[in-house]
């Protein structure tokens, strides 16, 4: 059995590393109003932004007070900085950006005061941060699955990539998955054109890992590329995406692992002792033991404590175990649970690395 691997340093670190060429449409909130005057607004339209974005549409002109002489300024981050200014009001659609569009209804007396403020968002539920949140219950998704979908992303540097997971994913047994890594955004600095890494990508249902083979791996600039026009939900969804590198201890896990299921239930019992249990889900619970680790073993696991969890953030992020690399479609995302280490002699410890499953809702 080859040597347990680790995978807690992901080098996707935010959302704006990540571009895609696709992407499903959000939605236009209704507005919250401050002010006196009497006239609706009415926000619309499909939201094409890759992020939540906060809308401020505010009345800067009165001229006669009523819709079409009065004008207003917007902001898309919270009022923060004005996209523009003087803008004039119209009972017709006024397109803003990323598909949202404004317009009024006049109301009995004057249709504006001076300073009258609307509120509301542009909600992507499916935008690509969602692939970086650690939550299982949240996704990206693409506008269709027929074309190439490619996710683009670039690192803050170059670096050595050696594997790459996708979460909880769509993906049918036909689809075509590849991975690039270049020097050049434009994927094309190999021979002939191409992009100096080209990965293809092994199908598995649910989770997909693959360790990357190209000898010069160090590159800035990746990009994910999927293809599923065989896809029943006609979009391509990714629920955890990783790129980084891994950590292996000098000695596996001894005498085998223990495996604890946990039912997640609700329990009612009537004055009669009649019991009513509903059930919610199943987390597992891992316990490792490694034996005879030395001290540079210890160093790393405690680097790996350190980069996945944050006292002045409050978080503890889950990270990915690979038991068995000789394996390949058992590998989980986790929490640790306790991690209790014995000196035994010398330069020698004892570890036992108790891990919780990180489950979704359904």
């Amino acid at each position: 059995m080859s040597k347990s691997r680790f995978l807690h340093s992901n080098l996707i670190t935010a959302e704006a590393m990540l571009a895609v060429s696709s992407l499903k449409l959000g939605v236009v909130t209704t507005a919250l109003k401050e002010g006196t005057g009497s006239a609706v607004i009415t926000p619309s339209g499909a939201f094409t932004g890759a992020v939540d974005l906060e809308y401020v549409i505010e009345i800067d002109g009165l001229g006669s007070g009523e819709i079409g002489s009065a004008t207003f300024k917007w902001s898309d981050d919270g009022g923060s900085t004005w996209d523009a200014t003087t803008v004039a009001t119209a009972a017709t659609d006024i397109n803003l950006n990323n598909g949202v569009k404004i317009k009024w209804t006049g109301g009995a007396g004057g249709d504006f005061v001076l300073g009258d403020k609307w509120y509301f968002k542009g909600i992507n539920l499916y935008n690509p941060g969602k692939m970086l949140d650690s939550d299982r219950d949240s996704r990206y998704r693409t506008a269709d699955s027929d074309a190439v979908n490619t996710t683009t992303i670039t690192l803050a540097a170059e670096a050595k990539i050696d594997a790459l997971i996708i979460g909880d994913h769509n993906f049918t047994s036909t689809a075509t998955l590849a991975l690039w890594g270049d020097d050049a955004a434009t994927f094309d600095s190999g021979v002939g054109g191409a992009a100096q890494v080209v990965e293809t990508v092994t199908w598995a249902s649910g989770k997909i890992l693959h360790y990357l083979t190209t000898a010069d791996r160090t590159k800035k600039y990746w990009q994910l590329r999927v293809q599923d026009a065989d896809n029943a939900d006609d979009y391509n969804e990714i629920g955890e995406l990783y790129l980084g590198s891994y950590v292996e201890l000098s000695r596996n896990y001894s005498n085998g692992f223990t495996e604890e299921p946990t039912f997640l239930m609700d329990s009612n019992k009537t004055s009669y002792g009649i019991g009513r249990d509903r059930f919610y889900n199943q987390q597992r619970v891992w316990s490792y033991t490694f034996e005879r680790i030395v001290a540079a073993d210890i160093t790393l696991i405690r680097a790996l404590i350190t980069a996945v969890s944050s006292s002045s953030t409050g978080e503890f992020k889950p990270f990915w175990i690979h038991p068995d690399p000789a394996d390949a479609d058992e590998f989980h995302l986790v929490k640790l649970a306790s991690l209790p280490i014995t000196h035994r002699a010398g330069i020698y410890y004892d570890m036992t690395m108790q891990l919780t499953e990180v489950v979704k809702s359904i």
